[in-house]
């Protein structure tokens, strides 16, 4: 009786706390200060030259999002652009049980390069008026790159960017960083991507910048074709090998010694023969120019050789046959550099031979197709010469017959950024070499592939135990079966040329969208990027 009269009491004491408790956390809101909860996230998850993805977290009771961009150090003094995002239209990045917790990830477009942002967001409820403070971080744009590329000629350039409407002009630099030309673009230019600069000086640096008003959305570094200060000879429609060549004597006995030899656009000059350049060449180049298009004049049947020694040859710009002879020739010749740049190759032996006994400095191949070649390989040099360095970049070789380079001496060689299709010629390797000359060889960003006519392919023509060879970062495609001898380090691609390639058997070598391939924008001939 006495147990059950205190359990009462205590009962009844409790009835009276319960009823007299107040509730410390239903405080009243001082006027002016009642607002949303702002994003426990607000950051910068990626930024590009003009663009920006912004990551945020939902505030709760939020009906919308603005967002406002400054170009400032968050000072916020000079807001150009005001961004509002309706939470109905928000796709989650990632959910959570935590509603404050559910995470959006979005992009902001029309933003300019190498510049400064500040932002700033709220969130706020239409419902109530009730905004969060403001979440607020600064980033800044890597600089832009618009332009695409660029074609030289001896006195113009032009040059191609991505088509936006946000740009209004281009102005020319010298060597020395000194604007000397502003060129505001017309609708017709920004409607194409395209503009001709002319009257320009022969072999020489410029840049180039393309802008959207004070902001810079491009920049490039660009050469006009030939030699700087060169005699110039324009090559006749009915020009020969052997009118060149006697042309170009001619003016050395004028008292010229360093030449440019333009062969014009849309035109076919039936050469017919080695152009031989004569003594008393210092130096020398052949260059082509292209016509709107980007189509280079054509030389049927062209071959070049050197009567007895020159400093630099330089080809440019130019479509060549060769009747499956050597491109160019050296038997006992001196030669400091050859340049082959921005040419289409085809039906040679090889590039460049090099015989009895020759000495030259460098021999570089870049931007440039080469197509058809002969049993002495894309390059071949005999014993006995004097070389420093071959060098093929930015390039795409088709139906290469034999090998890469037969080379017997010890040298470097080195070839990057190539894309290779063989589809109906058979390439039982790609490397002769001597191994007591080795040659220090580096590849690098190469693409090799298709079905190779049927046969099997080797690294090398040997084992050569003094000579380091590795893929690594290269590619081959699965339709292409290796022999006895791997490529050490290549990546095996699960595709064939038809799947990995947009329309290989026309020459099409862009990379297909939706493949997965681990080397796009990295591996193979830049230009197919």
């Amino acid at each position: 009786m006495k147990k059950n009269i205190i359990f009462g009491l205590f009962s009844m004491l409790a009835l009276v706390f319960v009823s007299c408790e107040k509730d410390y956390n239903d405080w009243d809101v001082e006027e002016g200060h009642e607002r949303l909860f702002k994003s426990l996230i607000f950051e910068v998850s990626k930024v590009e030259s003009t663009q920006v993805e912004l990551k945020f977290t939902k505030s709760i009771d939020a009906t919308k999002y603005i967002f406002e961009f400054s170009k400032d150090s968050l000072q916020f003094n000079q807001i150009v652009k005001t961004v509002e995002l309706s939470s109905a239209s928000l796709i989650p990045f990632a959910t959570s049980t935590n509603q404050t917790k559910v995470e959006y990830r979005e992009l902001f477009s029309e933003l300019d390069g190498d510049s400064g942002y500040s932002v700033r967001m709220k969130s706020v409820s239409e419902a109530t008026g009730l905004e969060s403070k403001l979440s607020q971080i600064f980033f800044r744009t890597p600089a832009e790159q618009l332009f695409k590329s660029y074609t030289p000629a001896a006195n113009s350039l032009t040059v191609d960017w991505i088509i936006s409407p946000r740009v209004t002009k281009v102005v020319l630099y010298d060597q020395a960083g000194v604007s000397i030309r502003e060129i505001s673009l017309t609708e017709q230019q920004k409607t194409t991507g395209s503009l001709v600069i002319d009257n320009l000086a022969i072999g020489t640096s410029y840049t180039v910048k393309i802008l959207n008003d004070s902001n810079v959305r491009g920049s490039l570094n660009v050469r006009t074709t030939g030699i700087f200060d060169s005699t110039i000879y324009n090559v006749l429609p009915t020009d020969n090998a052997t009118t060149i060549a006697t042309a170009i004597s001619d003016l050395v006995a004028a008292g010229s010694k360093n030449f440019t030899i333009v062969f014009d656009k849309n035109t076919t000059y039936n050469i017919g023969g080695d152009i031989t350049i004569p003594t008393g060449v210092n130096d020398i180049a052949f260059v082509g120019v292209a016509d709107s298009n980007g189509v280079l004049p054509k030389l049927l049947n062209a071959r070049f050789r050197v009567q007895t020694q020159i400093n630099d040859l330089i080809i440019q710009y130019l479509n060549t046959t060769s009747a499956a002879a050597f491109f160019i020739d050296l038997g006992t010749k001196n030669v400091h550099n050859i340049n082959i740049d921005g040419c289409e190759i085809d039906n040679i032996n090889s590039i460049v031979r090099l015989s009895g006994t020759s000495v030259v400095n460098d021999v570089n191949v870049v931007n440039s197709k080469i197509s058809r070649t002969g049993g002495y390989g894309v390059f071949n040099v005999a014993a006995g010469q004097v070389i420093n360095s071959i060098t093929a970049q930015n390039c795409t070789l088709t139906e290469i017959s034999t090998r890469f380079a037969d080379v017997r001496v010890a040298t470097k060689i080195n070839f990057s950024n190539i894309t290779c299709v063989n589809i109906t010629t058979a390439m039982g390797h790609l490397w002769l070499f001597d191994n007591a000359k080795p040659v220090q060889l580096t590849l690098q960003n190469m693409i090799i592939g298709g079905p190779n006519g049927g046969a099997k392919i080797n690294s090398t023509n040997g084992t050569y135990a003094s000579i380091q060879i590795s893929y690594t970062g290269s590619y081959m495609t699965k339709d292409l079966i290796v022999d006895a001898r791997p490529f050490t380090g290549i990546t095996a691609v699960p595709l064939d040329i038809y799947g990995l390639f947009v329309n290989p058997a026309v020459g099409d070598f862009h990379i297909k969208e939706g493949t997965g391939f681990a080397g796009t924008g990295v591996a193979g001939d830049k230009r197919w990027f």
